[in-house]
């Protein structure tokens, strides 16, 4: 991987998902990126500071940061002379974290290669039949490395790995299934697909693993076994992040400042008020002395306000250090929300978000609120190449999601009816009511290129409609 990359995409009903790939650069100590995420949001939704201020975001917010998998070709993972699968034969050479360490990520990397050799087949369904023997034999060439004499934890860990990999192959088999179903001339292939997922789910359930399906049950406990396997075994690729405020000596500046000269007031009108009137105390010094000190509080907190309305443009909202699972730190990352108006962002911004005359009107004369979140990663790659030394891991993954049903909340009611005429007779129809809220992404690497790229998310009272790209929108600047 040499430059950074984004994936944005629809996760569930109520949120979107970010993932950027940061590279690990062999040639640099330190790896700098940003990223700039702009939201358009139309007034009617009435989504603004007042109902969905920083810490309303943050809640909404969600993220983790781990390492990217290393990339193996499914072709190439089930070669005969693949040193990993040679590796797991030898467990007895292993202490139990070692195996452990290694089964985890050769689970990683199998289900990563499972996964694009699925979507490449999307691509080029010629190349379906191959990939479900691969995936056959993969499972076959695993499952010989499974240890005769290893301690009764290795035993256990090998089959939790093994009942992963059985769950995730036909998850992709089910999924490329379903592509086959939407073309012509596939009823071999689909039936080959039934044939292999059948044979696994017998495989799983001649040696008792709990993650089966069955028609009259609510599967509940595959769902529960599917989600806590994923997590553990990409666990040994993901990475600590420590969480702190940033910017607080700037606010706490800012607010003394602010105070400064509001003080600053206060003691002139009582200087001038003694130089002018030669009076040391007396009822109308008091009452002057009182009233100047109700502006300085005024002014003060009007000071204070402003200033901190504004810190963000200049400072971070967090802080944080990632680490690896030894505490090890091997990067930093600052985050930043904030409001801003239309009429002062950037002309590439504006260029690319591309209003038109419809947007204008159904905003009247006001611009929409803008809400911006801004990221910077910094990578140290020294620390992270020592990590996994025996493992091409080459960049650093960070998934954001973000939950957008507060902003659902003053939406119409989803459903509507609309009528047509054909000349004779009036006819009544379903229609629905969605709203556009705008995305503009901005990233790059420091001293590179920048690029731009647009989003809609057509969202309703439900939830996410669809998430569209706006294509000739990624766009390099240098």
């Amino acid at each position: 991987m040499k430059n950074i990359s984004v994936q944005v995409s629809q996760h569930d009903k109520y949120q979107v998902e970010l993932k950027f790939a940061c590279p690990i650069k062999s040639g640099k100590r330190v790896g700098d990126y940003h990223i700039e995420l702009y939201f358009f949001m139309p007034r009617n939704l009435e989504v603004g500071t007042h109902n969905f201020d920083t810490e309303q975001f943050y809640n909404d917010f969600y993220e983790n940061v781990r390492f990217q998998t290393p990339h193996i070709d499914l072709q190439n993972l089930v070669s005969d002379d693949n040193k990993l699968l040679e590796r797991l034969k030898n467990a007895d050479s292993y202490s139990e974290e070692e195996y452990g360490k290694l089964l985890k990520m050769f689970c990683s990397i199998a289900k990563s290669a499972m996964r694009d050799g699925e979507s490449a087949v999307e691509k080029d369904k010629a190349d379906a039949e191959k990939y479900l023997k691969n995936t056959e034999k993969l499972l076959l060439q695993f499952r010989s490395c499974r240890p005769q004499k290893g301690t009764s934890k290795n035993l256990e860990l090998f089959d939790l790995v093994d009942e992963f990999l059985s769950i995730s192959a036909n998850s992709y088999r089910y999924k490329l299934w379903e592509f086959l179903q939407l073309s012509d001339d596939t009823e071999a292939l689909c039936a080959q697909c039934a044939d292999v997922t059948g044979k696994e789910l017998n495989y799983r359930k001649q040696h008792n693993y709990p993650s089966m399906p069955y028609k009259n049950s609510d599967n509940s406990e595959l769902l529960y076994r599917e989600s806590t396997l994923k997590k553990a075994m990409a666990g040994i690729l993901f990475l600590n992040v420590e969480t702190r405020r940033a910017g607080v000596f700037l606010e706490n500046l800012l607010l003394a400042i602010s105070a400064a000269i509001a003080m600053a007031f206060a003691t002139a009108v009582s200087f001038i008020w003694r130089g002018l009137f030669l009076e040391e105390f007396s009822l109308s010094f008091f009452v002057v002395w009182v009233i100047a000190y109700m502006f300085k509080d005024r002014i003060k907190s009007s000071l204070q306000l402003y200033c901190m309305n504004h810190r963000n443009r200049y400072s971070y909202d967090f802080r944080q250090k990632i680490r690896d699972g030894l505490g090890n730190e091997i990067g930093v990352c600052r985050e930043g929300f904030s409001y801003c108006n239309a009429n002062e962002l950037d002309k590439e911004i504006t260029i690319t978000r591309n209003r038109h005359t419809l947007s204008r009107l159904e905003n009247g004369s006001f611009e929409e609120n803008v809400m911006v979140f801004r990221k910077k990663i910094e990578i140290f790659s020294d620390p992270c190449r020592d990590i996994f030394q025996e493992f091409a891991v080459d960049g650093i993954v960070d998934i954001m999601r973000l939950n957008v049903r507060h902003w659902t909340y003053k939406m119409d009611n989803p459903n509507r009816s609309i009528y047509t005429s054909d000349g004779k007779k009036i006819h009544k129809m379903k229609a629905r009511r969605d709203y556009h809220v705008n995305m503009v992404l901005r990233y790059g690497e420091r001293n590179g290129e920048d690029h731009l790229e647009r989003y809609r998310l057509v969202i309703c009272r439900n939830g996410i409609r669809r998430l569209q790209k706006f294509p000739g929108t990624d766009i390099a600047l240098r």
